[in-house]
């Protein structure tokens, strides 16, 4: 019997290599759900023990990560890896362009804040005043979006996974509820070939004044100085065959 981890991978590439992201919908999406609501940390052999003991030893040399990265497979249909966010730390506000995206908690718990880009709207008279200003500072100018911002998510491991499309909740940021939280990704396309596919950060410039369901505007910024990542060795079956 093949492993969960395979079997969700082998799910990924007959939706992912075969439909283009523009005509996939949920209904195609809907076995590769189901598959990811199924998996748990043991079927990508990940040990939160490891990550406590590491970063113990790690602590003494004030090399802590915010954030820990284990890759498990990338090929020019879709990314498969594990995000491990540390508590007081964030996976800063980005986004996924033109990418299907599933995550799914296999320890602790993450709070996700998403938004999704809507019909541009001006920039009330105050923020856009500031914005001017810091323009002609660094005399540069600044993407900024308009976006809808829908209610906070909490996700723990018993919890079905979080889908966005290319359209809809595209934009996220995750931090952790707990002591640590560690979450499966599958990304479709992946971060490569079109130059139009990279990740970008923002920043909300109407920060705690925006109700949920209200309209704010996202700045594009350079990443975060604070975001970094180290990495682990992923430990389960090899998906080369798929």
């Amino acid at each position: 019997m093949a492993a969960p981890i395979l079997k969700l991978a082998q799910l990924s590439t007959k939706i992912f290599g075969v439909l283009s992201p523009e005509k996939i919908t949920k209904d195609h999406l809907s076995p590769l759900i189901r598959a990811m609501n199924n998996i748990s940390s043991e079927d990508v052999y990940f040990d939160p023990k490891e990550i406590e003991e590491r970063d113990a030893e790690l602590q003494k040399l004030g090399e802590v990560a915010p954030v820990t990265y284990m890759h498990i497979h990338q090929d020019h249909n879709f990314t498969m890896a594990v995000f491990v966010v540390k508590a007081g730390s964030v996976l800063p506000l980005h986004d996924h362009p033109k990418m299907h995206g599933l995550l799914k908690v296999l320890y602790g718990k993450v709070r996700i804040s998403s938004y999704t880009e809507v019909d541009q709207k001006p920039l009330p008279e105050n923020i856009a005043r500031l914005q001017v200003s810091q323009s002609q500072k660094r005399s540069n100018s600044c993407i900024i979006k308009t976006v809808y911002r829908h209610n906070d998510i909490v996700l723990s491991e018993t919890d079905e996974c979080c889908v966005l499309s290319p359209s809809v909740g595209n934009f996220h940021e995750i931090q952790p509820e707990t002591k640590f939280a560690a979450f499966l990704d599958v990304l479709a396309p992946p971060y490569e070939g079109d130059c139009d596919s990279g990740c970008h950060y923002y920043k909300d410039l109407n920060p705690g004044k925006t109700s949920i369901g209200g309209t704010t505007w996202l700045k594009e910024i350079p990443q975060p100085s604070f975001y970094w990542c180290d990495t682990i060795k992923y430990k389960g079956p090899l998906l080369t065959c798929l």
